[in-house]
């Protein structure tokens, strides 16, 4: 996009070189070897470029560092200086409390001054305590040049945003009763231990209101993701073990930073595909928030004494080593409850499944193209999309809509897609009802997300695909390579949280 609207010829520039390279260093982090050394210098090139039409601590920091991880240290420290002196400068310090402190930190880094990179550092997290998501920049790059330097990173990670938790426990509590006394006691032992400054999970009675509580006390932001709507959840798994625990349910939605919920459209039974895809969300959840503020993860399980029950269990299993430590916390149920909950039961007119909208190129059809030309310019995703099962695909007026429960095959085709570059493609996961059309053998989604699809295909530019934060942190959850999800906007509640753009792994 950057190259398509003609920026990488601007050189007089200061805004579109301060772009490029950043992009350059992006590519940088995804390469390794000399082809990184190579953009990290053309990355540390535009910056500098940029800093030489419109003096900046931003930039000259930028060409700095670039230089330092591109394999030119005399030239790195040279900038760095120019950086300091830019500090000092009041006219061309202009910049948040934040990133004034944090920009001074990674030039006394690059100079060798540790201990005053670290003094200005607790200036910076001092001037802004809760801004991680700039925290999480500043840390990236000061792991960065700790590691080109070969020196001890060790002091980097107190500033480093906290973790992100992902629980989950057995609902075999009384509220009030010993286990739950012991398991607060216990932790409380554990959060000192390990804190976790955000977490995702379920709130069903039991461990998961406890394991809530405990961490909204201790400051975390919770992120609640419950398997339905919150009115049938807490008649399915809240209110049967009693009104105590219904009061505390509803006090932590209260309470939660965000709710998510897995199948927006409620089923008539307890249903386990929606269980299990919350469970899913939950752990994408943390694992991408982890990811985007370059923190660790860590997962918190409450069996009792057998490693029960069955939803936990299968959470955890789901959790991989590469995703963080993974806790295990035993205590005794005092209660039994499993007859009171309602059992689970597949609901059989709902699937989880993606959700296709692929647009052909807009501009053809603007133009009134003949029907040869938009043949020619159709066969191509058409193939693509044939590849799919019969009945999966449907013709829309600008392009086609197509569903599949297969998630390995629709990112197999999105890769596909992508190449043709002639197409825009939106991708959303969801549960909802998908049935045959007995005129055609079609399968008909119904329900929001082909609504959702065909929004964040309408979104996307030619040859790219944006999906759904759904579908990118069950993404994550499932440890799936074969698609790599970058952030691409912010979260809006008409897009279902966050956008993702969707690349080859």
């Amino acid at each position: 996009m950057f190259v398509g609207a003609g920026y990488d010829q601007r050189g007089g520039d200061p805004a579109a070189l301060a772009v490029k390279g950043r992009l350059l260093k992006g590519r940088g982090r995804l390469a390794a070897g000399a082809e990184a050394r190579a953009h990290y210098a053309a990355a540390a090139e535009a910056y500098a470029a940029a800093d030489t039409l419109q003096p900046a601590p931003y930039l000259a920091i930028n060409a700095a560092s670039l230089r330092l991880l591109a394999g030119d240290v005399e030239a790195a420290k040279a900038r760095a200086g120019d950086v300091l002196r830019q500090l000092d400068d009041p006219v061309l310090a202009l910049d948040t409390p934040y990133f004034l402190a944090a920009t001074r930190a990674e030039a006394l880094l690059l100079l060798g001054d540790r201990a005053g990179a670290e003094t200005a550092m607790i200036g910076a997290a001092r001037a802004d305590p809760d801004g991680w998501a700039d925290r999480a920049a500043t840390v990236a790059q000061l792991r960065e040049i700790a590691a080109a330097q070969n020196s001890d990173a060790a002091w980097i990670e107190r500033f480093a945003p906290p973790a992100s938790l992902h629980f989950a426990g057995h609902m075999g509590l009384a509220s009030g009763g010993a286990s739950e006394a012991q398991l607060s006691a216990m932790l409380a032992d554990h959060f000192a231990a390990h804190p976790a400054g955000f977490a995702w999970g379920a709130l069903a009675a039991g461990a998961d209101i406890v394991i809530a509580e405990v961490l909204l006390a201790a400051g975390a932001n919770l992120h609640a993701v419950l398997p339905c709507p919150p009115d049938q959840f807490e008649a399915q798994s809240v209110a049967p073990a009693g009104a105590d625990w219904s009061r505390r349910y509803r006090a932590l939605l209260e309470a939660a930073t965000t709710l998510r919920i897995a199948a927006d459209s409620a089923a008539s039974v307890h249903d386990p595909l929606a269980t299990a895809h919350a469970g899913d969300l939950a752990i994408g959840g943390a694992l991408s928030n982890a990811a985007g503020l370059a923190s660790s993860a860590a997962q918190l399980i409450v069996f009792d004494e057998t490693d029960g029950g069955a939803n936990t269990a299968r959470q955890a299993e789901r959790w991989r080593s590469a995703n963080g430590l993974q806790h295990r916390l035993t205590i005794p149920r005092d209660t039994t409850v499993e007859a009171l909950f309602p059992p689970e039961a597949p609901d059989p007119a709902r699937v989880l499944a993606v959700h296709l909208a692929v647009l052909l190129e807009r501009t053809a059809a603007d133009r009134g193209a003949a029907s040869a030309q938009l043949t020619a310019l159709t066969r191509p995703a058409a193939e693509v999309l044939a590849l799919l099962p019969r009945g999966s695909v449907r013709a829309s007026a600008t392009g086609w809509e197509a569903v599949t429960q297969d998630l390995a095959q629709a990112l197999a085709i999105i890769d596909r897609l992508n190449a043709l570059g002639s197409v825009a493609v939106g991708a959303h996961l969801a549960i909802g009802p998908v049935l045959t059309d007995p005129a055609s053998g079609t399968l008909v989604p119904y329900g929001p997300a082909p609504a959702l699809a065909a929004k964040l295909a309408s979104l996307a530019p030619a040859g790219t695909t944006l999906a759904s934060d759904a579908l990118a942190v069950t993404l994550c959850a499932r440890g799936t390579s074969a698609c790599r999800a970058e952030l691409y906007y912010p979260a809006e509640d008409d897009l279902g949280g966050a956008v993702h753009l969707l690349t080859s792994g």
